[in-house]
Order: structure tokens, then C-alpha cells, then sequence
């Protein structure tokens, strides 16, 4: 059986920044040890279109959707890149979120999203991915045997609306103290482990069946097929946990997502003060970059996890006045496409949709993506 690590780190970096409507942010991600990179991570300042130049800023504040994500791939990269790629659509043009209700929204655009994956030309486009990513690793079925952890936090309403499946994190620093916005989904909680041997399961040191150690999460479909159960009744389900929050300008300082290849070896209380002591000083990206070198480390430990994952990680700093972005900005990252301190590349959401469209399986995946009734 092949390792899973690398005999010598892959330790470069590869860094964005931007801002929005209310903040600024830096992202980084680092292969680490391991033999493949498998976390994508998505910022879109401006959900729902640009509005910079017809409304006033505190308009746009509360307004405007922000979008920030972290998706971490686990058996290959496939479902993290195709649900970065999609599930901002799915979020944006659902009936619900249009609607103003927005939890329904996320909750429903994560099983659509899902359940798009079993789709031939789904399929089809996910074994290109991989092939194109990792063509020397070999070719599962994909979304079958791979799947992704999902943290997506909408900052809309000056309300923060964080869906979470997994075990990836986001963190707000308020007043100097971590507040979770999201919460581990793990096979050993009890909730959790209620569902899981219902669907004809077990769970043995935190694993599904001896194998995965998440309870949602996109993809993994192999997990997902009782036919004498529902969608959300399943061993992994896709259905997430979403925590609402009040964004308060006067004490949230910055928020932070990030994959557990940085909370395995840093608590949450660790992250919030080490940026904390930094953020007033320092370039994002300088810290973000940082965090990683902190703890990926020199040698291949031989023991325990630390250090040894995929590493992404996302700062928003909140500022109280007006930012410098004038145009909506979109931005995709994983290792092999961002490199360091590259500006973030400036697209509208809506006309990288127009640009998919093109072919036959094209059409039919944009149908998916009409507003649902």
C-alpha cells in the first residue's frame, strides 16, 4: 500500500489577498507532507453581484453577500475542486436564499450540490479532474470513494450564516476570544453515531466501518446508499449545521477558516491570540504564511498527526470604513493554480457561468442551477 506522505515536505506557499465591501484578507495554502493537495479554498466579496458604484458603503455592508469557504478532499481532490467550483451558484441562485431565507438556502444548495455528483456528466467531470490534477495516482469512481468537508460562512445583513460539514473550521476573534462559528462533525458524537449505525454502520475510534472520520460531507456516496433511507438519514450526509450570528462592528476584530491540518496542531484560542497580537501591525498575508511555517515541520514526525496534513488557512480582517475594492472579485485557490502574492483574479460570478455554458453538458449542468421551486 502506498504512503500517503512525501519523503521531503513540499513547502511552498501559495497566497491571495483582496478585500471587499467591509474587509480585507489574505489565504494560504501549503502541500505540507502529504503526497497530494486536496484542499481548495473560495472567497467571493460580492455573492450577489457588484454594487460598489451605485450604493452608499453602509449600504453595501448590509446588503451585500460575502462569500468565504474552505473545502478539505480526502481520497482524492476531485470533490473539494468541483464543490468550490459550484456550490457559490447553488447558493446564489436558490429560491430560498433569494427569498431572505437564507438557512434553508445554504442547507438546500448542500444536498442539491451533492446530489448533482451522481450525474453522468458530474461524473465524467470529476474523473477530469482528477485526471488532470493527480494523473498518476489511480482512478476510483469519483465522488464515490472521495469526498470534502465544507465550512462556507456568508457574511449578509451584517449577520454572519456559517454551513458546516466535517471537520474544517471558522472562528470569529471577538473581543480578543475565539467564538466558533462552526462545530466539528465527527462519527463518535452521540447525535451523529445515533445515525450512522441506523443506516447499518459502525463506529470504532472515531471511524465510519474502520475507514473515515467525518460524518458529513460531500461526496463519499459509497456512504450514502440505503435506498430505504432518506437523503439526510444516510451514514455521511451532505446536510449541514448552520450557525447565525450578529456581526458587530464595535468587537469582531477578524474571523479565520481553516482546514484541520492547522487546528490539529493550534486550538482555537492559539490562532485568535497569535493573529491577534499581529493583526494591527502585520500584513494578512505575512501572518497567514506564518501560522504555516509555525507548523509544518522540519523533519516527518513519527508519531501523532501534527504538521503532517494539507494546510489552508483564511483571515478576514473587518474594517470600519470604506475598503478599496471597486469590482466584484472571485477567487479560487489550491495549490497548483495560485501562486504567491498573484492578485486575485477579478471575474464576475455570473459571467463564469456564462462561460461554462457552452457545451451540451454544459447546458444541462447550468439547468441545475435554476432557482428552485
Amino acid at each position: 500500500m502506498a504512503s500517503v506522505y512525501l519523503r521531503q515536505a513540499i513547502r511552498s506557499m501559495h497566497t491571495s489577498v483582496g478585500s471587499g465591501p467591509n474587509f480585507e484578507f489574505a489565504a494560504t495554502s501549503c502541500q505540507g507532507w502529504r503526497n497530494t493537495m486536496e484542499d481548495v479554498h473560495v472567497i467571493i466579496p460580492y455573492l450577489d453581484g457588484d454594487n460598489t458604484t451605485t450604493q452608499p458603503h453602509q449600504q453595501q455592508q448590509q446588503q451585500q453577500s460575502s462569500l468565504f469557504a474552505v473545502f478539505d478532499g480526502h481520497n482524492g481532490v476531485e470533490v473539494s475542486t468541483y464543490a468550490a467550483k459550484y456550490l457559490p451558484e447553488y447558493i446564489r441562485r436558490n429560491r430560498k436564499y433569494q427569498n431572505g431565507h437564507i438557512v434553508d438556502g445554504l442547507k438546500e444548495a448542500f444536498i442539491l450540490l451533492d446530489n448533482s455528483m451522481l450525474l453522468r456528466e458530474s461524473v465524467n467531470e470529476l474523473r477530469e479532474i482528477r485526471r488532470m490534477m493527480h494523473p498518476n495516482i489511480p482512478e476510483y469512481t469519483p465522488g464515490f470513494t472521495s469526498g470534502s468537508t465544507a465550512v462556507v460562512c456568508l457574511l449578509k445583513n451584517n449577520t454572519f450564516y456559517c454551513a458546516n460539514i466535517g471537520d474544517s473550521r471558522c472562528v470569529l476573534s471577538r473581543n480578543g476570544r475565539p467564538v466558533p462559528l462552526s462545530v466539528d462533525t465527527k462519527p463518535d458524537d452521540p447525535q451523529e453515531m445515533t445515525r450512522i449505525e441506523h443506516a447499518g454502520g459502525t463506529v470504532m475510534r472515531g471511524r465510519i466501518n474502520m475507514q473515515i472520520n467525518v460524518s458529513r460531507a460531500f461526496g463519499d456516496h459509497m456512504y450514502k446508499c440505503n435506498p430505504d433511507l432518506q437523503l439526510t438519514e444516510q451514514m455521511i450526509i451532505a446536510l449541514p449545521d448552520v450557525i447565525v450570528e450578529p456581526y458587530n462592528e464595535k468587537t469582531d476584530q477578524f474571523m479565520v477558516l481553516m482546514c484541520d491540518g492547522i487546528w490539529n496542531s493550534m486550538t482555537n484560542d492559539e490562532i485568535i491570540q497569535y493573529i491577534g497580537r499581529r493583526i494591527r501591525t502585520d500584513r494578512l498575508s505575512q501572518i497567514t504564511e506564518d501560522i504555516i511555517r509555525k507548523i509544518l515541520p522540519e523533519e516527518m514526525p513519527e508519531r501523532g498527526i501534527q504538521g503532517k496534513d494539507n494546510m489552508t488557512i483564511v483571515i478576514i480582517k473587518f474594517i470600519n470604513q470604506a475598503t478599496t475594492a471597486t469590482n466584484p472579485m472571485m477567487m479560487i485557490g489550491q495549490s497548483t493554480t495560485i501562486t504567491t502574492n498573484v492578485p486575485v483574479q477579478q471575474q464576475n460570478p455570473t459571467t463564469m457561468s456564462q462561460k461554462h455554458s457552452k457545451t451540451n453538458s454544459d447546458r444541462k449542468l447550468k439547468a441545475k442551477f435554476q432557482p428552485q421551486q
